[in-house]
Parts: C-alpha cells; sequence; structure tokens
C-alpha cells in the first residue's frame, strides 16, 4: 500500500471520528483477563503473556475455546467437540494453577471466534483480553487475518502476541507510535498504569507530516505526551520521523531496532456505524514481522477510565 493511499485513509478515519464522544467502556472492577485458545503454538504465548498480567496486577485467567461447528454437524459431534476441548483447556487451567498460583478457569462457547471472543469477554467483564496471531499471510492482507476481525468486533483492549514470550521483566520498553489524530492520547493512561508495574521506559515515535496542519496537530500531541508522562514520573525519550516514509514500518523498524517488549496503538472509530475499523497501519503493526506484542485500544469518551477495568 502506498504512503499516499494510506495518509488518506487515516486522515479520512480521524475526519469521521470524534473520540470523546461515545463508546465508553465503564470503568467496573473486572478480575478476568481473556484468553482464546486454539491449543496451537501461538495461544501457549498468549496464555504466557496473560498469567504474567494477571499475576502482576492480581486478576484471573479465563481460557476460552470456541467450538466452530459446521452447518452439517449434528448435535452429538458438537457435544463432542466441546467435551475433547473442555478436557485440554482443563489440562491447561491447572497448569497455571499449580505453577504459578494464578486463579485460572475455562469454558467453551458455540459459534464462530468474530463472534464469540467479543460476546464473552463483555459477559464477563474482561479487563484485557490476550490473544496469540499466526499473523497475515498471503489472501489476509486483502481480506484482513482472523485476529484483526476479532478486535474490531470486541469492545475490550487486546493484547496480541505471536511467538515472542514475556520477558522477565515484563512490558519494560514501550513504544508509544504518536500521530496527528486525536484519539492518539489515549494510550497514554494505560502506559502510566503499565509504568507503575514494570517501571517502563516509553520511545514516543513521532510521524513526519509534511502538511503543516497536521504537522501541528503531531508537535501538539507530542508536547502533551511529554507533559502527561513527566506529570506520571515515567521515563521516556522522543524519536521523530524525518522523512516520508511508511509510518507502520518505521514503527515496526523502531521497535525492533530497541528491542522493544510492546507497542501501544489505538485503533479507529467509524462514528456513522458506530463499529471499530483496523486501517492499514493498525494491520502493518499487528502482525509485524519482528513479533513484538502490540496492545490495541478503542477510543473512548473519557481517557481517565480508559485503562480502569484493568487498573482496579
Amino acid at each position: 500500500m502506498t504512503r499516499t493511499f494510506e495518509k488518506a485513509f487515516r486522515i479520512f478515519a480521524a475526519i469521521k471520528l470524534n473520540p470523546m464522544e461515545n463508546h465508553s467502556i465503564k470503568p467496573v472492577a473486572s478480575n478476568t483477563i481473556l484468553v482464546p485458545v486454539d491449543f496451537t503454538s501461538v495461544a501457549e504465548t498468549a496464555i504466557n503473556h496473560a498469567t504474567d498480567l494477571a499475576r502482576v496486577f492480581g486478576k484471573n485467567v479465563s481460557l476460552l475455546h470456541v467450538v466452530e461447528t459446521g452447518f452439517l454437524d449434528s448435535e452429538k459431534k458438537k457435544e463432542q467437540k466441546e467435551v475433547e476441548a473442555k478436557a485440554q483447556l482443563k489440562v491447561l487451567a491447572d497448569k497455571i494453577i499449580s505453577t504459578t498460583g494464578v486463579k485460572a478457569d475455562y469454558l467453551t462457547d458455540r459459534g464462530n471466534i468474530f463472534d464469540s471472543i467479543g460476546e464473552i469477554a463483555e459477559k464477563h467483564n474482561a479487563a484485557l483480553v490476550v490473544m496469540g496471531t499466526h499473523g497475515v499471510h498471503g489472501m489476509q492482507h486483502i481480506v484482513g487475518s482472523r485476529a484483526l476481525r476479532v478486535i474490531t468486533n470486541a469492545n475490550r483492549p487486546f493484547v496480541v502476541v505471536q511467538n515472542k514470550a514475556i520477558r522477565a521483566h515484563g512490558y519494560k520498553n514501550i513504544v508509544l507510535p504518536i500521530d496527528f489524530s486525536k484519539e492518539s492520547k489515549q494510550k497514554l493512561v494505560w502506559a502510566a498504569e503499565l509504568s507503575k508495574k514494570f517501571h517502563s521506559k516509553f520511545h514516543i515515535l513521532a510521524d513526519f507530516e509534511s502538511d503543516e496542519f497536521a504537522a501541528n496537530a503531531v508537535r501538539n500531541n507530542i508536547a502533551y505526551a511529554e507533559s502527561y508522562l513527566k506529570k506520571a514520573g515515567c521515563d521516556f525519550t522522543v524519536t521523530r520521523v524525518t522523512k516520508d516514509e511508511n509510518f507502520a514500518k518505521e514503527t515496526i523498524r523502531f521497535a525492533a531496532s530497541i528491542d522493544a517488549d510492546l507497542i501501544i496503538i489505538m485503533t479507529n472509530l467509524e462514528r456513522d456505524l458506530g463499529d471499530y475499523i483496523i486501517g492499514p497501519y493498525e494491520q502493518t503493526v499487528i502482525a509485524n514481522d519482528a513479533q513484538v506484542p502490540v496492545m490495541t485500544l478503542h477510543p473512548v469518551d473519557n481517557m481517565l477510565i480508559q485503562g480502569g477495568i484493568l487498573f482496579q
């Protein structure tokens, strides 16, 4: 995708978006971190990250397997799939409890992952969803990966991982990409709270803008970020992209160069449809070749409660 097309997409999304209007997340305490499990290696990585986060934040882990049944499957076959999945989930939950001391439970749901994960996350008021992805390959570059579609259908924060286990120091080096959009500021709430637990150092990466209006918006967002992080007592650096390059690729390249533990990004909100959308920037970053875990946040109407349900 060309830089011009990507820029146009992001500007269009920003015009349609008012992140301070609707779709708030009520700051109701939650004790659950939800982990979708498909019994692959990336699901094991997701359990690894979720368990450590649960330990640090005093939460429980809930393992979810969505039983995707065929149209012609008999009821007996559907039940058999559920029984087999529950047996596997029990083994995983018991291992979490015995090796880490973190409380863990499990459940199954019939349906498709695009709807079920979001519905279960809402029903159980999950503080966070930690999910593995196999990346974006082949035709998925055009239609989007399964992980991306799940994120857009769930009004919850996500941490998306590939095959890198969480390090002993947790999320120590965190990249905060900052562009011209207003919602770019909202990730700072989560950043400051994560820093309380992991003593994180934040690496602000500022996008290059040739347009004077957009460039000024970036400068304002950087100034706001610096002020916010200083008040929170956080350690941070600021790096500015100096030429008109693909910001997603620059984000990944930068994250790899500092051996980042996490990248925090915002999704967009299509106000007319009431839907969250994953643009070309977000898609590229989430499925990054460096396999850096990515936290995705949906915009809310009040930044001060952005991280409420995880940090209470």
